[in-house]
């Protein structure tokens, strides 16, 4: 689920009980900070975030 808050947005999920944990995403966004766990993340050398799926959120701050 997405929502929004004036320019910030994050994005929430449920994973199945059965999905192994563990597992990340790789995102790319075209501006603005991803956190989680209260930290803002580090792109790789492609430019991609690695998303921690079992954190069940990701905030995007401009």
């Amino acid at each position: 689920m997405r929502t929004t808050s004036g320019s910030n947005t994050t994005w929430t999920w449920t994973l199945p009980a059965h999905f192994p944990p563990g597992k990340f995403l790789r995102v790319k966004v075209d501006g603005g900070t991803l956190r989680q766990g209260g930290s803002a993340l580090a792109w790789d050398d492609h430019g991609d975030y690695e998303v921690a799926l079992d954190a069940g959120s990701l905030p995007l701050s401009p």
